[in-house]
């Protein structure tokens, strides 16, 4: 049985079943999914493996190259020997309660009794992830840069990242949701129960109670909208697959407003592409999510057009009902008339004598009929002519 599941994942793009179900819950994510609900479930797969939770988000919705399978497989080798290192750590250097809490109380901060243990574990990894010991601090940064052995090269990453890596330390002891992320303009700092931790200087901080305070499943969506690391090269993200990051985001986020927006833009960039395409169908579903409803006139009238081109008259009119171009739907009708019309005249074409003409005296009818749609008299006399003399 083991050796079948090993050689499934060998033919499969994963490295472990982990990331499979990683990957099948991002996908299952709507954008009008239950907020709790989702939440919930992200919490679920953060606390069981918060690194490949935001690798495999990388992967999927930042496109970088370089995260190929078997990179991914050492990321997550590297990070065990991170955790080994930092096992080893705590082994050696105690927590110094009088220095921790002078540390509290310079920057007016109170010391949680209840929580002890805890601000005592967060002070240990502010220590063992303090720059110029193992971590270096750069701009928009991609995980990889974080996720190394600590004995190969310093560890650099952004706010975001070190955030998520103090996150996945605390994981490993305690319940994620002790913890919260604070969002100031174009940062993000971890929060305890009134704590702001700086991870990017390793200190303790109290940051303004203005900012936003939001539950630590917040920070995959923050995550999701930070900036690409320009120093890696990317692929193209398909627009399916930017639509599933923005409903992501919009799913988790309390911050609708914030979020809503890039929902919105991801919608109606969708919409265009399958526009471009002649998938209009799915070109006005989005736009109508999208509420870009001027847009989804012009994508109406563009399938009108389309299908009246391609000669399919049921489908022009439908799309043209939908845009309430009434000139437009008369003009599919009669070029749905003349093309009747144009038949049922090569079908009587070749008929020389009165015998034959008074065969198909309901055809002439019909052309009859025809005629006085497309209203064109001289078509009009002529078939009427014809009728008078069989």
């Amino acid at each position: 049985m083991k050796f079948l599941r090993w050689l499934m994942l060998f033919f499969s793009p994963y490295v472990n079943f982990f990331e499979w179900r990683v990957n099948r819950f991002f996908r299952g994510i709507k954008s009008t999914d239950n907020f709790a609900s989702v939440r919930k479930k992200l919490l679920v797969l953060m606390q069981e493996n918060l690194i490949v939770v935001n690798v495999w988000m990388e992967k999927k919705f930042k496109g970088y190259t370089y995260l190929k399978k078997r990179v991914r497989r050492k990321m997550y080798r590297d990070t065990l020997a991170l955790v080994a290192k930092f096992e080893d750590f705590l082994k050696v250097h105690r927590v110094d309660l009088r220095k921790m809490s002078a540390l509290l109380k310079e920057k007016y901060l109170t010391y949680p009794l209840a929580d002890g243990q805890k601000v005592a574990y967060l002070f240990q990894i502010m220590q063992f992830l303090r720059p110029g010991f193992h971590y270096k601090y750069i701009r928009t940064a991609s995980f990889f840069k974080l996720l190394r052995h600590p004995d190969e090269r310093a560890l650099e990453g952004d706010c975001n990242q070190i955030v998520t890596l103090y996150v996945y330390f605390y994981s490993l002891k305690f319940p994620l949701d002790d913890l919260q992320i604070k969002l100031l303009p174009g940062h993000v700092c971890l929060h305890f129960k009134g704590i702001d931790i700086e991870a990017t200087v390793g200190v303790f901080e109290k940051y303004s109670d203005s900012s936003s305070v939001l539950p630590i499943t917040e920070l995959i969506s923050t995550n999701l909208l930070d900036l690409t690391d320009f120093r890696e090269e990317v692929q193209t993200i398909s627009t399916r697959d930017m639509v599933k990051c923005a409903q992501l985001a919009y799913a988790i986020s309390s911050l609708k407003s914030l979020v809503a927006q890039n929902l919105k833009a991801a919608y109606q960039n969708l919409a265009i592409g399958a526009m471009k395409s002649s998938d209009f169908e799915t070109a006005i579903f989005y736009f109508d999510k999208a509420q870009d409803f001027s847009n989804l006139e012009i994508a109406a009238h563009n399938a009108s057009v389309f299908y009246l081109k391609a000669g399919n008259f049921k489908k022009a009119r439908y799309y043209a009902k939908k845009t309430g171009e009434t000139d437009f739907i008369a003009q599919i009708d009669k070029s749905e008339f003349a093309k009747e019309y144009n038949s049922l005249a090569k079908k009587v074409s070749a008929i020389k004598t009165l015998e034959e003409a008074k065969k198909h005296k309901s055809t002439f009818g019909r052309m009859l009929f025809l005629a006085e749609k497309l209203g064109d008299e001289k078509l009009v006399d002529s078939v009427r002519q014809t009728l008078k003399e069989i």
